[in-house]
């Protein structure tokens, strides 16, 4: 029985950081999610444990019942949040309602095991002096054994939809192998044979589901991504999705535009070719934080001065599709492999603080600060460290959201980077696919040549409208990270 205990921990658990992922995945604000999932999740768990005491009486049959309905709702919750959101697109908070619901369904469920199993074990006098720690010892370490399997192995080999059935699949196995259990202690008050009908119909449902797989995904996907999919991967930190109508090529990241291959030339003109312009004639050593796509390095390797790029991209899996791709491949134009570029694949923040190496130009090609994990790269502790890393006369560049929209993330990113370098500008550039983009630059010890960064236009020039509420802003840092709600009260103030 200590082994069902540790199998069904590692499924509580797996369920938990499934339904935590898939949120973040489709809300974004990942701390957020992971502590509404927590909440609800142990919340149900706890009126699961309460309720299992009007189980005890028939406690055999129960434990194997809940295990079946646990598998079929838990093998079917990627489906039922990601059909729900498609539903509720428009209504977040109906959404949030439904995905709370199965949450907490999933955490009574798993509330329930527990007691049951403490009871069984009293109804088969196999009690003992340690039987509550033993139980406890090894749900534990079926928490653990969870913890580290999801990142390192099932999310990047399976993806979600994959994990939900695999899942589900170990509450069956439990179920069948605890019917067993009981017919190898003699007891027949619950059989394989009276129940064979329901477990041979929900193996029939995971089947189904294992083939359906792609046409469900398919379905959802292309509800979002209006453009044909030509691939969709998954990686511990974020979903990646390819398409293609025409020459038209896009990559998104968590459901979220990286670029588009019709314009991404004048982003990458505005955040690379401009800044450079305010960079002494010499030899350039480049760092770039983020841009994994290969473009940012693009764009460096065709100005000659640039002798050396450092790139540090958190995902290896975005990495080897720059390197891999066919239609990336041709845009970057095999920037990742040339022997000027050099990779690290690890978290921007600890590189900066942690590197001894000085650069000419740093350039930071993040995604929006949606959440703490990448408010960090937009905070003051970062610019620091940033400020630390630059050669004299070295020049830094970020982008800072759209600067409409967000005008609050723009103009506090300015804020910011202004406490560290003393002064920093923000500027603007129209893009057809994501609209009028921000930019900050700073230069180490040195005044930013305007001419050089905007030429003939007044790129750093801000209708009134664009000012509106920046009067007062506050500096991004990591104990007060403002930049999320910057962010979160732009796009919620225009519905977007």
């Amino acid at each position: 029985m200590l082994f069902f205990v540790a199998i069904i921990a590692i499924c509580g658990i797996l369920y938990e950081l499934l339904i935590g992922t898939l949120s973040s995945y489709l809300i974004g604000n990942s701390v957020q999610q992971f502590s509404f999932v927590i909440g609800f999740f142990m919340s149900g768990m706890g009126i699961g444990a309460y309720f299992s005491r009007f189980l005890e009486k028939n406690n055999l049959k129960n434990f194997f019942l809940i295990e079946l309905i646990l598998s079929i709702v838990g093998a079917s919750s990627v489906i039922l949040l990601k059909f729900s959101y498609i539903y509720f697109v428009n209504y977040s908070f109906s959404f949030q309602i439904i995905y709370f619901l199965i949450t907490l369904s999933i955490g009574t469920l798993v509330g329930m095991e527990i007691p049951l199993v403490a009871s069984i074990y009293k109804k088969l006098n196999l009690s003992s002096k340690s039987i509550v720690s033993d139980i406890f010892t090894f749900d534990y370490i079926g928490g653990l054994i969870a913890s580290l399997i999801f990142p390192l192995f099932l999310l990047p080999v399976l993806g979600l939809y994959n994990i939900s059935i695999f899942v589900g699949s170990i509450n069956l196995f439990v179920a069948i192998c605890y019917l067993f259990y009981l017919k190898k202690k003699g007891i027949t008050e619950i059989s394989f044979k009276k129940y064979f009908t329901f477990i041979f119909l929900v193996i029939c449902y995971f089947v189904s589901l294992l083939f359906l797989n792609i046409k469900i995904e398919n379905i959802y996907l292309q509800h979002f991504y209006k453009e044909p999919i030509l691939q969709t991967f998954e990686s511990p930190y974020q979903q990646i999705v390819l398409t293609k109508r025409g020459d038209d090529f896009r990559m998104y990241l968590n459901g979220n535009l990286q670029f588009l291959s019709l314009d991404e030339r004048i982003y990458h003109e505005a955040l690379i070719d401009r800044p450079l312009g305010n960079i002494p004639n010499r030899e350039i050593s480049a760092l770039v934080l983020g841009g994994g796509d290969g473009l940012a390095a693009r764009n460096l390797l065709k100005n000659p001065n640039v002798s050396s790029i450092t790139l540090v991209d958190l995902d290896p899996k975005v990495l080897e599709i720059a390197k891999t791709e066919k239609n990336l491949l041709a845009l970057n134009e095999g920037s990742l492999l040339n022997p000027k570029v050099k990779i690290y694949t690890q978290d921007a923040f600890q590189f900066i603080i942690n590197t001894k190496e000085k650069f000419d130009f740093i350039i930071a090609d993040f995604p929006d600060p949606r959440d703490t994990s990448i408010a960090k790269l937009y905070s003051k502790e970062f610019y620091t460290g940033v400020l630390g890393t630059l050669k004299e006369y070295g020049v830094f560049v970020t982008q800072a959201s759209n600067a409409f929209f967000s005008n609050k993330v723009l103009f506090s990113t300015e804020k910011t980077i202004s406490s560290v370098f003393g002064s920093a500008l923000a500027y603007h550039r129209y893009l057809p696919s994501f609209g009028d983009w921000g930019f900050v630059v700073a230069k180490k010890n040195g005044i930013i040549d305007k001419k050089a960064l905007c030429g003939e236009s007044n790129c750093f020039h801000f209708e009134k409208v664009y000012l509106e509420g920046t009067q007062n802003l506050s500096i991004n840092t990591l104990a007060e990270p403002r930049m999320i709600d910057y962010y979160g009260e732009g796009y919620k103030k225009y519905n977007l």
